[in-house]
């Protein structure tokens, strides 16, 4: 068995640091540069090249954007279970605010200096509350490109979910705080975390490793 984890848009590796997944072999798929006109579904199968390997059974981990990277890679390669960590499994679960993003073009506008420039006034709101979690914010961001930026957002907004393997199961943990993927949009997610943000893999480590490492060793 391997265990994959995908940052979500902007984010790193570190993102997942707190929590533990003891012996279990891991590995993170941190983004990289989208090619020219690529799409999501194939900038997705592209990152997990040569992953598989003929191990027979994947896991896939992944936080918001990352978790519907996920599900991209479940159309082509063959993949146990994904848990979906602050994540949407439909489009329908996509909110206005990201929805709108490419038919008013606003998604042009957003650079990574807006972004780390303004984290203080919008911070709070999305898990950031410390400085030491604005600084973490700060770092992840600044490692990614204005071009990668803008073109994860348009696809995000564009996205429409794919059709799952039946032999894939998908997990989906939510928090009830999040403010990018509101828990009422989200239709019988499988775990809701009581004060749950965006970040809750990274503030609420304990109670997301526990269902984690459930979720896991019910597939032994």
């Amino acid at each position: 068995m391997k265990i994959y984890l995908i940052p979500g848009l902007g984010y790193d590796e570190r993102i997942f640091k707190n929590l533990d997944f003891q012996e279990f072999n891991v590995e993170c798929i941190n983004w990289t540069e989208p090619k020219q006109n690529e799409t999501l579904h194939d900038f997705s199968i592209r990152i997990f090249e040569n992953k598989q390997n003929g191990i027979e059974n994947i896991i896939l981990i992944g936080h918001s954007l990352g978790g519907i990277v996920s599900q991209e890679i479940a159309t082509n390669y063959k993949i146990e279970k994904i848990i979906l960590l602050s994540s949407i499994k439909s489009d329908e679960e996509n909110p206005l605010h990201f929805r709108i993003l490419k038919p008013l073009g606003i998604y042009k506008i957003f650079t990574k200096e807006l972004c780390i420039r303004t984290v203080k006034y919008w911070g709070n709101k999305h898990g950031f509350e410390t400085d030491e979690d604005k600084t973490l914010f700060k770092s992840m961001l600044s490692k990614q490109t204005n071009t990668y930026l803008r073109w994860a957002l348009k696809e995000l907004a564009i996205w429409k979910s794919p059709t799952l393997p039946s032999s894939t199961m998908l997990i989906q943990i939510s928090g009830e705080k999040d403010k990018n993927f509101p828990i009422k949009l989200i239709d019988k997610p499988n775990y809701i975390i009581e004060k749950g943000n965006h970040i809750m893999c990274y503030k609420q480590p304990e109670k997301i490793n526990e269902i984690i490492l459930n979720e896991i060793k019910n597939g032994i």
